[in-house]
């Protein structure tokens, strides 16, 4: 196929795909449509977005308390997911549940503020819901529309219809689908007003009353109040009123100007999603178009009326939803009038009313809302107002994916080190978390809250673990109180989650250490000098200011903290690809040993396949791991209370195969210390020998054909098992051998 058959091609699909989606009909056609499928034809801007969000459907994250049910909007699937939104789903809910009163309620009502820390991706939330808007108005479900007025050329209007018909000649049906030459004016329809608005209120009223009597409509949700009470912008009313007046009253005739046109949503042309920056001057005006150029082809009639046209971000912006980006960076006398316009849904202009129906959506940082709160007027405001927070995440796993995202989007993910992302995570979450109140807490419990130390907190957080030390029925009744530790203190001024470092800033972390020459791209070890580097700078990040409590905002400790994490995940990496041990082996020995255990307990023997006997149960197995786990006072009462959790653990999980490493954290780690102490030498040498087989070192050392080919079949296992880029793996080592060797 030529290149001019396949541009034939795409004409005709365009064409097509034009006439498929009834991009222009006449107001007959529009009207049998809406009256087919009323819920669909009559929503107004609230029930939009909500239908938007319901279109892309919600899923089950899994984790607790407002962070179970995530709005798959937010996952961005349009562009394939460059755009999304990672974690919030707290704030999804609320934002779904106040879109969804105003529905209830027939109008939006107030406005939606979304405030929260710098960098805790507000503006990135209301970017989605646009994104979203678009993708949907260009589908089935989300096709939207509006009008243009059609004004034909004279000869056309003497011979079929308009001013100056003559009797006896056959006049069109609309004028909705007439060629560009017959047509000598069109005029949209200011503020995209719906069809319907064309017809009088009382008209729209009893329409809807029948749509609800046959069913057509459901009873249970109130139609927008824009189609019972709205009204037409100024200019098209005016238009309306002189044809009316010029056909003597025949509506009929006034409606075959009308040409209905399918919109599609557009942030970046201001199609029905709107943002508007901080400034200082009302969002809305009107200006004369009399003396238009254009608007010189229009019937004599027209020509001589006073015809405003509105402008500004909430004319764009209506049908769908305006942001107000910062909006309490504006002076308060700059925006008191969305007191009125959310309110009611109008906008008082010098020359006329505009009925607005229209999404209000803001942000602000957490500093200028609490100056905000002491304002005289807060009041009032408070009352038209939805308060949404939107705090830094403290999950890390969740905020992994963030910085994840951002470096596959820069295409940075193959010049990015294992576990990079989840390091930096891991120390941006400690720095927001605040020691817990333990006198809110049970008194049985107040102990273990207190003792719950930063990294215990993020590690609970994240994946449910909990501090090794506690037993069965604590660590379940910590688990039980996870909403209420998320849920503390949620209320104030200063809350988990409002302090800390910002992804913002976490993102410039990432992309100093790829700069920093002392380290291979991206990696933790770039990332921990960046972050010591950061940490100095008290005086530009507010929160390296906080006063260390209990453990909490000790910003250097946290980055020690996480390097020593980093490097027992790397030497357990080195011992697997050097396959000295598995984590099934440690498991396969604690069953056994707990197996024996429970034999000894109740004196009994257990049967040996081997030997097809029993036997009692092995006492110098159980006395070789108790050495290494060192266990102060009675081994007797020790062993009961491993079983008794055991046993719990069976009644809790009925049906599952027992997770002895979860349950018993810290016997497993001593049982891997004292295996890793024991070979302490053999790693160390091993150690040794990678290095050099990176550095290309061989000939300077005495290694022989079998130590050579296990160094490459390590390093082999740590690029392929463990994803370790080649050119990043001498710096590692270096690291692990001179900090634990």
């Amino acid at each position: 196929m030529s290149e001019l058959e396949r541009l034939r091609e795409i004409e005709a699909e365009l064409t097509t795909g034009f006439s498929r989606n009834r991009r222009v009909m006449s107001f007959d056609a529009f009207f049998e449509a809406a009256c087919a499928n009323p819920t669909t034809h009559l929503r107004g801007a609230a029930q939009y977005v909500r239908d938007c969000f319901d279109y892309y459907g919600v899923a089950d994250t899994g984790r607790a308390d407002d962070q179970a049910r995530r709005h798959q909007l937010f996952d961005a699937p349009w562009d394939g997911g460059r755009s999304k939104v990672v974690g919030q789903e707290g704030a999804q809910a609320d934002v779904y549940r106040l879109v969804s009163n105003f529905v209830s309620e027939g109008r939006v009502t107030r406005l939606v503020l979304l405030h929260g820390p710098n960098g805790s991706a507000k503006s990135s939330f209301i970017r989605c819901v646009a994104s979203a808007l678009e993708d949907y108005s260009a589908r089935d479900e989300g096709a939207i529309y509006r009008f243009n007025w059609i004004f034909p050329s004279a000869s056309l209007a003497k011979t079929k219809l308009g001013f100056g018909s003559q009797k006896g000649k056959e006049a069109l049906a609309s004028f909705a689908e007439l060629k560009a030459e017959d047509i000598d004016a069109r005029l949209p329809g200011d503020l995209r007003d719906h069809p319907l608005l064309l017809l009088p209120v009382d008209v729209r009223k009893g329409l809807i009353e029948g749509f609800v009597r046959d069913g057509r409509l459901s009873a249970d949700e109130p139609v927008d109040r824009y189609f019972l009470e709205g009204d037409l912008a100024p200019r098209s009313r005016a238009i309306v009123d002189a044809l009316l007046a010029a056909y003597q009253g025949d509506f009929q005739r006034v409606l075959q100007h009308v040409q209905v046109e399918r919109f599609y949503f557009s942030r970046r042309y201001r199609h029905g999603v709107v943002t508007i920056e901080p400034q200082i001057h009302v969002d809305a005006s009107l200006r004369q178009v009399t003396m238009d150029q254009g608007l010189q082809a229009l019937p004599a009639s027209l020509r001589n009326l006073s015809l405003y046209e509105p402008l500004g971000d909430l004319v764009d912006a209506n049908r769908g939803l305006v942001e107000f980006n910062d909006l309490l960076k504006k002076p308060v006398d700059a925006f008191k009038y969305l007191l009125a316009t959310c309110e009611k849904g109008t906008v008082a202009l010098p020359q006329a009313i505009l009925h607005l129906n229209v999404l209000f959506l803001a942000s602000s940082n957490e500093v200028h809302l609490r100056a905000f709160k002491q304002y005289a007027d807060f009041p009032s405001f408070k009352g038209r107002m939805d308060l949404v927070k939107m705090p830094y995440l403290r999950n890390y796993l969740v905020e992994r994916r963030i910085y994840d995202e951002q470096l596959a989007q820069a295409d940075f993910a193959d010049r990015t080190a294992p576990h990079t992302t989840e390091m930096l995570a891991l120390w941006a979450v400690l720095t927001r978390l605040l020691p817990p109140d333990p006198e809110l807490y049970p008194e049985a419990l107040r102990e273990v809250i207190g003792d719950l130390t930063p990294l215990a907190k993020a590690r609970l957080y994240a994946t449910g673990e909990t501090p090794g030390e506690l037993t069965n029925e604590q660590a379940r009744e910590l688990r039980a109180l996870l909403p209420a530790l998320l849920s503390e203190g949620q209320d104030g001024d200063v809350y988990e989650g409002s302090l800390g470092a910002s992804p913002r800033e976490m993102r410039q972390v990432l992309l100093n250490a790829r700069q920093n020459p002392n380290h291979w791209e991206i990696c933790p070890l770039g990332v921990f000098e960046e972050l010591e580097e950061l940490i100095k700078e008290t005086s530009v990040y507010a929160y390296l200011g906080l006063e260390p409590k209990r453990g909490y905002h000790m910003f250097a400790t946290f980055i020690a903290q996480v390097r020593d994490i980093y490097l027992d995940r790397i030497d357990n990496e080195v011992r697997g690809a050097m396959g000295l041990v598995s984590s099934t082996q440690y498991e396969s020995l604690f069953a056994r040993y707990i197996l024996h255990v429970s034999y000894l307990l109740k004196g009994e023997k257990l049967y040996n396949e081997t030997t097809s006997s029993t036997e009692s149960p092995d006492t110098s197995l159980m006395d070789e791991l108790e050495r290494v786990w060192e266990i102060p006072g009675d081994i007797g009462r020790f062993r009961a209370d491993l079983v008794s959790r055991v046993g719990a653990y069976r009644v809790d999980n009925r049906g599952s195969a027992i997770d002895y490493r979860t349950l018993f954290p810290k016997l497993f780690a001593a049982l891997e210390s004292d295996y890793y102490e024991q070979q302490r030498s053999v790693i160390e040498r091993a150690l040794q020998q990678l290095i050099a087989v990176l550095a290309g070192d061989e000939n300077v050392t005495t290694l022989d054909a079998a130590d050579r080919q296990r160094a490459v079949t390590t390093i082999a296992a740590l690029e392929t098992d463990y994803g370790h880029p080649r050119d990043s793996l001498a710096e590692i080592l270096r690291q692990l051998l001179k900090t634990r060797y």
